[in-house]
């Protein structure tokens, strides 16, 4: 019988669930020095199983993953530079460890996560590891049964370490026995495993990966975004804008040609001050629009008042 997850949840803060307590302890991989072969791939995923969720009053529920070094390769036509491999991961929910497609969610593409450092380039956007997360229903997170979470790639250039990003993950306090709850599937094609036969084909035992589920309480959070300034610096033009809010999480840029339809422009940016340069082919012409959007913890979203680049910006 699964034991049911006693967790003190929270009327403001989100509750996590995942295999350590603490899911900044989710140090190993992810944020530098050896990867032990950790990587998202197209035939390389991670799976682990959590207790039932615990019952509470939440309005949302997400799956997430730490994620970071993804790889870069060199421009064909500038061998210099260097241009993100280009790829996705997806996560899934399931109360067996069986996933189908209505299970299965987008999570982040390598353009925005953390980038592995090169010692003969620069290159930006390296950093530590970060968390993504993915909305799905509540309806998906079992407060009875076990939750089964992968995380995998139908990404068909993921297929080595040298080519995909990694996974984070923490070491497992040893204290007596513990039930394996965690595994490698070396086996996929790109899609999760759609039989539970064979699924959990190598045990983690020594090391949990960093896959969470973030319930989040009915909003009552109040954020806003405001102060919008534009500036042209050449061939670029810099954004900067204001958010205000508890517990910030992310901020971005988003761009429209109408005003109406709305596409992020700007990878996320996770600290103050929510200052973005965007190249020049991200700078919008005379009479399209941009505007700064913000996120707190529990997914509560903000935007700001939409800017028109004026007529005569070059």
């Amino acid at each position: 019988m699964e034991r049911l997850l006693t967790v003190s949840t929270s009327s403001i803060l989100p509750t996590y669930i995942a295999l350590a307590p603490n899911i900044n302890d989710f140090g190993k991989f992810a944020d530098g020095g050896d990867d032990a072969n950790w990587y998202i791939g197209f035939n390389n995923s991670w799976i682990i199983k959590l207790p039932p969720a615990p019952i509470g009053e939440f309005g949302r529920s997400f799956i997430g993953a730490k994620i970071g070094r993804a790889k870069t390769k060199p421009n064909q036509n500038k061998p210099w530079l260097r241009e993100v491999i280009d790829g996705k991961i997806y996560m899934a929910i399931s109360q067996t460890p069986s996933f189908t497609a209505q299970q299965s969610f987008f999570l982040a593409e390598t353009k925005d996560m953390p980038l592995e450092p090169q010692p003969d380039a620069q290159i930006e956007g390296v950093g530590s590891g970060e968390w993504f997360w993915a909305e799905v229903p509540l309806s998906l997170v079992s407060v009875s049964k076990p939750n089964y979470l992968i995380i995998y790639s139908p990404t068909e250039a993921f297929s080595k370490t040298a080519t995909s990003p990694v996974l984070a993950a923490s070491a497992v306090e040893a204290s007596g026995v513990r039930e394996t709850a965690a595994w490698n599937n070396h086996s996929i094609t790109g899609v999760p495993p759609r039989n539970p036969d064979g699924a959990l084909e190598t045990p983690i035992n020594s090391i949990s990966p960093a896959l969470a589920i973030k319930l989040s309480p009915p909003s009552t959070s109040e954020i806003s975004v405001a102060e919008f300034i534009y500036e042209r610096l050449g061939k670029k033009c810099l954004v900067r804008f204001s958010a205000w809010g508890e517990n910030m999480d992310q901020a971005w840029v988003e761009h429209s040609r109408d005003g109406l339809d709305w596409q992020r422009a700007t990878r996320f940016q996770r600290r103050q001050p929510f200052d973005f340069t965007l190249s020049q082919d991200k700078c919008p012409p005379p009479g399209e629009y941009l505007r700064g959007a913000a996120r707190d913890v529990l997914g509560t979203t903000a935007v700001s008042d939409p800017f028109q680049v004026p007529y005569g910006t070059p």
